[in-house]
């Protein structure tokens, strides 16, 4: 039936409620050091590493705080998930929020099924200026409609009148992050899961010994120093010359890191030795994690390492030292005199031995880069005639 009063939009009609959900802000999403991730719980690391969940900074933490879908986590003791003013206080924090975007429009029908109408049949027979004619003057809809269709209509052109909101775009810059060395950290020149000893060829000259290469390369006249890194040698059945022997030549220092949003990663050291190296990566999405690692020669000395990767830069500096180890020796009897003049000799780890005699007083003091677990004797004692007393 037609008529001409005003359309009660409070009408129940089939489509009795719109709801359009919030879409995903605009958000950035950056990298978590690798040592952090793995520290992370177990949950939070699948979230993270499917793609789900991404970390967000301090600014737009704060902007996002009261997003329902906002995540935020605290390290005290344990990491746990906590409030926004908890995670800002927090000396150690992260902030998580979702990847994907949420922007569609759910519909709830009188007898509770989900159903979407159908807007594009009144699209086609209703012009621009026919709905914004309907919308200025309801009672021209329900006069020309009817009621029950008039409702209809009048939701599908407030539906499409809406502000079109922009799509959601993630960003993902190029970023570039150095785990180690730390900035400002000493890294000792020892074996170690970042130090590895360094190894060169040297072609056995008529002119040299193999007991002359080791003084030469290690600071020690021991061969086996040599012999231990070339099999088929020994000091029963000695290199000859012409003979390539690989012998250990300084350390090498392990430098590693990651970055994302991009296929190269340039590497560039300045100190007691410089370089630079580029690194090719394997090819992965904006937003996934490359992880990356080079051993360099060093010395002892500072060290600055700056690294590159599509504009974004990252930046160490650290010390690399010599271990350098130190022993007191003092030779007492039972009565607490001192035994004057006696000989002894060092066992070093590398199986070299330094001889010498005590002073007057029953007393030297030696050191050195090897004498890590070294062993003591003496000449003229053995091993039941003394023990090591108290410091």
């Amino acid at each position: 039936m037609l008529t001409k009063d005003a359309v009660n939009f409070q009408h129940a009609h089939i489509f009795d409620e719109v709801k359009d959900e919030v879409m995903t802000p605009d958000v950035t999403f950056t990298y978590v050091r690798r040592a952090e991730f793995f520290s992370l719980p177990k949950k939070l690391q699948r979230l993270i590493q499917d793609n789900q969940y991404g970390v967000i900074d301090k600014r737009q933490a704060a902007r996002l705080r009261d997003d329902p879908r906002s995540q935020f986590w605290a390290n005290d003791k344990a990491w746990r998930k906590v409030s926004y003013n908890t995670y800002k206080h927090s000396a150690q924090g992260l902030a998580v929020y979702p990847k994907e975007p949420v922007n569609t429009t759910k519909f709830s029908s009188s007898s509770g099924v989900n159903t979407a109408p159908d807007y594009f049949a009144s699209e086609h027979f209703l012009s621009d200026s026919q709905q914004a004619n309907f919308l200025a003057n309801p009672a021209l809809l329900n006069s020309q409609y009817g009621e029950g269709q008039a409702n209809y209509i009048a939701q599908s052109m407030q539906q499409n009148s809406r502000a079109s909101r922009p799509t959601v775009v993630e960003v993902h810059l190029p970023a570039v992050c150095i785990y180690k060395p730390v900035v400002q950290s000493t890294v000792l020149l020892k074996a170690s899961h970042q130090v590895r000893q360094n190894f060169s060829n040297h072609l056995l000259q008529a002119s040299e010994t193999v007991e002359q290469l080791a003084q030469q390369y290690t600071g020690y006249k021991n061969a086996n120093l040599i012999y231990d890194y070339n099999l088929g040698f020994s000091n029963r059945k000695p290199a000859r010359s012409g003979t390539s022997l690989r012998v250990p030549d300084g350390w090498k220092l392990n430098i590693e890191g990651s970055s994302s949003n991009s296929r190269t990663v340039v590497i560039k050291w300045q100190g007691p030795t410089n370089g630079q190296v580029t690194l090719q990566l394997d090819k992965k999405r904006p937003d996934e994690v490359s992880f990356w690692q080079h051993y360099f020669s060093v010395k002892p000395g500072v060290y600055t390492v700056v690294v590159a990767a599509s504009g974004a830069v990252d930046t160490t500096t650290f010390t690399v030292e010599q271990p350098t180890l130190a022993y007191e020796i003092e030779l007492l009897d039972e009565a607490g005199a001192p035994q004057a003049n006696m000989g002894y000799k060092i066992r070093l780890r590398n199986g070299h031995v330094i001889t010498g005699q005590l002073d007057q007083n029953g007393y030297t003091n030696v050191s050195g880069p090897d004498f890590e677990n070294a062993k003591v004797s003496f000449f003229e004692l053995d091993s039941e005639d003394w023990s090591v007393g108290k410091v």
